[in-house]
């Protein structure tokens, strides 16, 4: 009878002691996740502000070519050209350039509390 006892205050410590566990994973993968999200949106509106910088720089570029040419589309069709290629290039080295860089810095933002 006794033993009974201290079997079923073990199971219950155990069951204690998972729910406790599983409650943790679920706090840490929370927090990961929202600090995840929260870089994600930091990263969104850096990125859009300066996709109007860039825009900006772009037309007065092409509107600086254009006048020193004589003819103001043309400076938007070097500046387009530029683009075009820089596009092509990034295209061909997206998996160094592009994939390889996110993924690193996700998986540090995963496993950065591992080494705490």
């Amino acid at each position: 009878m006794e033993e009974q006892n201290k079997i079923e205050k073990l199971a219950g410590h155990i069951r204690e002691y998972v729910e406790t566990r599983v409650d943790l994973a679920i706090i840490n993968i929370q927090d990961k996740v929202s600090d995840i999200l929260s870089s994600i949106a930091s990263v969104v509106i850096l990125l859009i502000l300066l996709i109007f910088v860039l825009f900006f720089t772009s037309v007065g570029v092409a509107w600086s070519i254009g006048q020193r040419v004589n003819d103001l589309s043309m400076g938007f069709y070097y500046v387009a050209g530029f683009y075009l290629l820089a596009g092509i290039v990034i295209y061909i080295g997206r998996e160094k350039l592009i994939r390889l860089p996110i993924i690193n810095a996700l998986i540090k933002k995963i496993n950065i509390n591992e080494e705490d």
